[in-house]
């Protein structure tokens, strides 16, 4: 089998992107009807979070990057606040009162709870990954999200993309985010549906996730890229403190990156029957 950009592009597509878009729509038009859920404005705010969603790829697919991370700030706070209010009766007694002050509703309480959640909405996905670690990568990536909703440094950064290869490198980034939260809404949907004919394999989201990031890698080389450039546009001096959270991001990749690369090595026969299958 001849692998190229395209063989790996048809395949997530079959394998990932569209079982995950199938999905969603199926269980969406499913939830009216589900009798475990406690409010209504849960199903509402599924509903709101899948619509938006939809306009992050759209906005994306025009590289409209600044604009795609607003919306996908704005689907990760409907699909943790449906899922407390399913799960929390004092979470969903402040959220009926308008106001601006908040205690159980604030952000940061809401994903801290949603975490002690994430494996009764999905054991299979989540059951691996330690409380503490689940509140990382949820913090971490809601503040990524933040700098594109603010008034900040990284908004007027982006602005500042006029190379077509570069705005490449960044919409395939923000295409993870996009599939995580994709992801999390499918689960939750799921949650409530009992949904047994719609399903994602595990094999296949890592695939997907590993051809993204070889993509990325690819279009940096091919591309000759220099991103050195955006040390200055970010104050990298004044900022140092802030990306070292990213660096030591970076090195717990690089670490597994190592443990997979070790994995593969001692299981390569299965590996390539796996890789081979999944890109049939």
């Amino acid at each position: 089998m001849q692998i190229n950009i395209k063989t790996i592009n048809r395949a997530i597509n079959r394998k990932f992107h569209r079982p995950l878009k199938d999905g969603c729509i199926y269980n969406i038009s499913k939830l009216d009807n589900e009798k475990r859920t406690k409010h209504n404005e849960t199903i509402s705010l599924l509903k709101q979070a899948h619509e938006t969603l939809i306009n992050v790829e759209y906005n994306l697919n025009i590289y409209n990057l600044v604009d795609a991370n607003t919306l996908l700030r704005a689907s990760f706070e409907y699909i943790m606040m449906a899922m407390m209010i399913q799960f929390d009766e004092n979470v969903y007694n402040e959220f009926t009162i308008l106001g601006i002050e908040r205690d159980k509703t604030r952000v940061c309480e809401i994903i801290d709870k949603f975490r002690t959640h994430m494996n009764e909405i999905s054991e299979t996905a989540f059951k691996d990954i330690n409380r503490k670690e689940k509140l990382s990568m949820l913090t971490e990536l809601y503040d990524k999200l933040c700098n594109f909703t603010h008034s900040t440094l990284i908004v007027s950064t982006m602005i500042e993309i006029n190379s077509k290869k570069e705005k490449e490198i960044f919409q395939l980034l923000m295409y993870q985010n996009y599939y995580f939260l994709k992801m999390l809404l499918f689960l939750c949907l799921k949650y409530f549906t009992n949904d047994n004919k719609h399903y994602l394999e595990l094999r296949n989201v890592g695939f997907t996730y590993l051809f993204l990031m070889f993509i990325i890698n690819n279009k940096i080389k091919n591309y000759k890229l220099d991103l050195s450039k955006y040390n200055e546009l970010l104050y990298f001096d004044k900022n140092t403190k802030y990306f070292e959270n990213d660096k030591k991001s970076m090195e717990k990749l690089s670490f597994e990156s190592n443990e997979l690369k070790v994995a593969i090595e001692e299981n390569r026969d299965s590996f390539i029957k796996e890789l081979l299958e999944f890109l049939k």
